[in-house]
């Protein structure tokens, strides 16, 4: 509906427009004709004809613009389109509107510098609005204030302090730059909610905002002062949060290397205590070497003999199976530790990596020797058997079979 109004003034050479009417008498195109009577039928809140009168090609039409936001309205210029528009301040563009001076319609293609600036100044606004900790309640339009607030934190000299911010769009302030809008519409967004640490970086921006608007003084414009200062309030950003991610990797990373390295060291120390507790039994085993020298029958002798290499055979088995989650220990220890290159962190995080890496080796190799002790000690009670069996009971395998087909008592 707007666009066939603005059609209309564009086809009638764009006259003058004077308490929001323009008259145009002369003569005119077939089309336009065609183009007036169509905008003739057209609701009258789009704007209608105080005086229309069509002779041939000959046409004099005096036609009263619509004077709201939602039917579209004509600006002289784009200072004009700011100070008739304080949907602006908040962030709010209208859907339609057509800035006389530019000669753009807001249905028209890529608009004009001067309306891309201002176009992205109310980007900037709604997020800016929207990342405020608090802001004015309720969207007063008469009086056209959106009032923000910030909190500047305390540092020890100073309690913390509110900034209030009366956002208000004026024409000079088009001419600064606002770069990254995007990072703003991006924290604030609600797809980015769930997001890791998406709080915490709101409320870094919160405070760069507040610390950049601390310097002026009292008679400065906040809002004016921000947009004009936005680039300093980024490059704080930017510096907090990179300090912020640092600080949270590096003692990350360092929680991670010392709880790794404690796990790891427990389930070492776990497992050499479990053998412990299994091979206090060997005592046991060894004094049956005694036991079975004094043997006074071979079912006795051999019967002790068995026994004692079941013992071994179990005590081997256990030490192997032990021995085999010490390795699977330390494959999961080098796979953990694989990702923490010394070489890619800060030196403050490579000595702690090296210390684990050393520690762990350390005990590792103490468990080792050690598994090589318990392994001689798990041996040694079959071993001392066949001892006993070559030195005091020189019994042939073909005489043990006679006996055990016999079942004989024999004496040795």
């Amino acid at each position: 509906m707007f666009a066939k109004i603005v059609e209309l003034y564009r086809a009638l050479n764009r006259p003058p427009i004077e308490n929001e009417s323009f008259v145009f008498e002369g003569s005119c195109t077939p089309a336009t004709i065609e183009l007036i009577e169509e905008v003739a039928g057209l609701s009258d809140h789009f704007g209608y004809f105080e005086d229309k009168f069509i002779d041939g090609n000959n046409v004099k039409v005096d036609f009263r613009l619509a004077s709201s936001d939602y039917a579209g309205r004509f600006h002289a210029s784009v200072g004009e389109f700011i100070a008739a528009t304080p949907s602006l301040n908040f962030g709010d563009v209208p859907e339609r509107y057509y800035v006389i001076d530019l000669d753009y319609f807001s249905g028209d293609g890529t608009p004009p510098p001067v309306l891309i600036s201002l176009l992205e100044l109310c980007r900037f606004i709604r997020a800016i609005s929207s990342l405020a900790a608090e802001y004015a309640q309720g969207t007063d339009l008469t009086y056209g204030e959106n009032r923000l607030f910030f909190v500047l934190a305390a540092d020890g000299k100073t309690p913390a302090k509110t900034l209030s911010i009366v956002v208000r769009i004026e024409e000079r302030l088009l001419k600064y730059p606002l770069v990254h809008v995007r990072l703003l519409e991006v924290l604030v967004s609600e797809a980015m909610k769930n997001e890791i640490h998406i709080d915490e970086r709101r409320m870094i921006m919160r405070l760069a905002i507040a610390d950049a608007l601390s310097v002026p003084d009292e008679s400065t414009e906040l809002f004016a002062y921000l947009v004009s200062h936005w680039r300093d309030v980024l490059s704080k950003y930017r510096h907090n949060v990179l300090a912020f991610v640092n600080q949270y990797s590096f003692e990350k990373v360092r929680k991670e290397i010392a709880t790794a390295e404690i796990e790891h060291a427990t389930k070492l120390s776990a497992v050499l205590g479990d053998i412990a507790g299994k091979l206090l039994a060997l005592p046991v085993s060894l004094a049956a070497v005694l036991i079975l020298r004094k043997a006074s029958t071979a079912e006795e002798f051999w019967i002790l003999f068995a026994g004692l290499w079941a013992v071994t055979v179990i005590f081997i088995g256990i030490l192997w199976n032990q021995w085999l989650q010490v390795e699977r220990l330390r494959s999961s220890f080098e796979i953990i530790f694989g990702q923490y290159d010394g070489s890619t962190f800060p030196k403050k995080l490579q000595a702690p990596i090296a210390q684990a890496r050393h520690a762990i080796k350390r005990q590792y190799r103490v468990l080792k020797y050690t598994f090589g002790v318990f392994g001689f000690l798990a041996l040694a009670p079959g071993v001392a058997a066949l001892y006993v069996w070559g030195t005091t009971l020189p019994i042939k395998l073909s005489d043990l079979c006679v006996l055990l087909a016999s079942g004989a008592t024999f004496r040795p």
